[in-house]
Parts: structure tokens; sequence; C-alpha cells
């Protein structure tokens, strides 16, 4: 018998980053099948908004609400503009997520978010901020940096990774497991 004195256990959110091309939407495709599988399937939220296609079905897709091609016509922007943009507009109405996501939080174990290819456009923006402040203000919450191994081969390309990886840690605490 559950103890009703217990607070409710609250779903661990994963926030995928890492460079353009290091595997991100795949980790999230993997780690999506593997839940599945375990009969534990997890609520996902794509916040890139220029992907063409998801190896996955969204619970909630940036696409859904924010064309980052119309976003580039409208402010003369070029791509990485645009996506920028989109994920700013996108997080003006996130407090809408955040409720939508803790009405769900009591039937499920993990939320995890893709973010955009280009790294700097989640960590180094103010959108990216907002967003991980908001998850990990309400949901245990963790941050999966992922690394394309076979090109981190050359010393610089290395460093820069554990770069990105470290300021990360630094900038965002509250999402170290604990």
């Amino acid at each position: 018998m559950a103890d009703s004195t217990q607070p409710a256990r609250k779903p661990t959110v994963i926030i995928t980053i890492g460079m353009a091309g290091s595997g991100k939407t795949t980790f999230v495709q993997r780690i999506n099948s593997y839940l599945h599988t375990a009969e534990k399937p997890p609520y996902i939220l794509n916040l890139d908004p220029a992907v063409a296609q998801l190896p996955f079905e969204a619970n909630i897709d940036i696409r859904d609400t924010v064309d980052y091609t119309q976003v580039m016509k409208q402010y003369n922007l070029g791509p990485n503009g645009g996506i920028l943009t989109a994920l700013n507009l996108f997080t003006t109405k996130f407090e809408q997520v955040l409720e939508l996501l803790e009405k769900r939080a009591p039937n499920l174990e993990n939320i995890i978010l893709d973010t955009p290819g280009q790294i700097e456009i989640f960590t180094w923006s103010a959108s990216g901020a907002i967003i991980t402040d908001a998850v990990a203000s309400t949901f245990p919450t963790v941050v999966a940096y992922i690394i394309d191994t076979p090109r981190t081969t050359a010393p610089a390309t290395f460093m820069s990774n554990m770069l990105y990886a470290c300021r990360q840690v630094v900038l965002s605490p509250e999402t170290l497991c604990h």
C-alpha cells in the first residue's frame, strides 16, 4: 500500500544537448525505443524547428507551433537566426507546455527534450536558459551531453566538446543528478 504522506513521484526530464551531428536525435530515438520496449514510454518534446523528419513521434513538436522558414522570411534571417527566433517565439508559450507536462506527470517516468542541432542556439540563448530553468525547477532534470566519439579524435574537437560540457555544468548546476 502506498504511503499517502509521500509526495507524488515526478518524472525525470532528460535534456539532450550536443554539437551538430553528434547524434542527439539518434540518442532520443534509441532511448525512446528502449523505454517503449520496457513499457514505460517517455513524453518527448522536439525543440528543433529545422529538423526535416524525426525517427520518433514527438508528443510536443515546436514545428507544430512555429514555422521556422516563415520566421526566416518574415524577419529576413539566415538559418541559425531563424532557428533561434523560432525557439524564442516557442519559449513565450512555454508556460503552457509546462502546465501540460505537469498534468501528464503522474503517468510518466521520463520526459525527453531533443534540442536544436546547433548547440549554441540552445545553450547560449535566453530561451534555452528559460526552458532549462523551467523544467529543472519543476521536475528532476538531467542533461545528457552527447558526443560523437569518432569526431573527437582531434584534440581541438575533443577540447571544444569538453569546454561546452563544463560550461553547461557551470550554468545549469540544478540539472546535476542529486
